[in-house]
């Protein structure tokens, strides 16, 4: 692997790493997404990233569970290959928003303990509801603005 690309690996490793991931998991994530072939056998990966085969086995199963990769089989070939999936975040924002809903009613609970005590003593749970309120009721619709502008992307090309 050549420098800069070394180094955009890397860098996605350490956005993966910030996040809460394995940064092994960032690497093989960032490799899928520029290699040429796009899909890779866990051997391949191995090599490309430098890590060990028991590593690429715990993190691609990581990143299929995540729906960030997906298994690619070849006809005529007996390897597993595997792939990034483009829509894999687009679903992890979609799995945060049932988050962000399942978070109310805790919330609601909480304030509901803390009723009849003052607004400073309430005031952090209470902008904690809402900012998950919030996100809860715009995600869907920013995601569907996203699908729409790709679908418009999508038509534009075919023309």
């Amino acid at each position: 692997m050549d420098a800069p690309l070394a180094q955009y690996v890397e860098d996605v490793a350490l956005f993966f790493e910030a996040g809460g991931l394995p940064r092994i998991a960032g690497r093989i994530f960032a490799y899928l997404l520029v290699s040429d072939p796009p899909h890779r056998t866990a051997a391949e990966l191995a090599e490309a990233i430098g890590a060990s085969k028991g590593s690429i086995s715990t993190m691609t199963r990581l990143l299929l569970n995540a729906g960030l990769i997906e298994r690619v089989a070849i006809p005529g070939e007996r390897a597993t290959y595997f792939c990034a999936d483009s829509t894999g975040f687009e679903r992890r924002f979609e799995a945060s928003t049932a988050t962000l809903g399942a978070f109310l009613p805790i919330a609601d609970r909480g304030l509901a303990l803390l009723k009849g005590e003052s607004a400073e003593r309430r005031r952090p749970l209470r902008e904690l509801r809402e900012l998950h309120a919030f996100f809860h009721e715009e995600m869907p619709r920013l995601l569907e603005k996203w699908r729409r502008q790709q679908k418009k992307k999508a038509k534009g090309k075919t023309r």
